[in-house]
């Protein structure tokens, strides 16, 4: 019987392992740092990953292998109010079981599937982001455009009629 030591084992980069590796070693604990082209649909538009590491736990019981995974990464988002691209860190963890009787364990599916869960609905480079001047279109974080305060809400002709 061959036994793998954690330090020969090499993290395959599509992240598909053989299930009688992990069974014969008795679980297995690795780290790998994966290509950001492999995650380029998994944003929306403008939206990207740049960075992408995992972390991955496999511990073997009786008929199932259970999964612990890690993933950090950064991502570029684009801030809602401003449309700036900003750098995000990201960070999230998952658990999965699988049967010892697979031939090949599929981890890039979950890890997929985790990073697709992590993209906010709106993102704010900041949360006292200005956004953009409704007139001109100018960036309100660089400072004021010149454009009359009139009328910029639609609440505005509100205004005083409370009182």
């Amino acid at each position: 019987m061959m036994h793998l030591n954690y330090a020969d084992y090499d993290v395959p980069q599509n992240l598909q392992f053989k299930t009688h590796d992990i069974v014969r070693m008795g679980g297995l604990q690795c780290t790998a740092q994966l290509p950001a082209q492999n995650f380029s649909d998994v944003l929306e538009s403008p939206n990207k990953i740049t960075k992408v590491a995992v972390t991955l736990s496999f511990s073997v019981a009786n008929k199932e292998i259970l999964v612990h995974g890690t993933i950090t990464g950064e991502r570029e988002v684009q801030c809602a109010r401003c449309l700036r691209q900003v750098k995000q860190p990201f960070s999230e963890t998952f658990c999965e079981t699988y049967s010892t009787n697979l031939e090949i364990i599929d981890i890039m599916y979950v890890v997929r599937q985790t990073m697709a869960l992590t993209e906010d609905i709106r993102f704010l480079c900041s949360p006292d982001c200005k956004g953009l001047c409704p007139q001109c279109g100018h960036d309100l974080n660089e400072g004021p455009c010149g454009c009359k305060a009139e009328n910029l809400s639609p609440f505005a002709v509100l205004k005083g009629k409370f009182k």
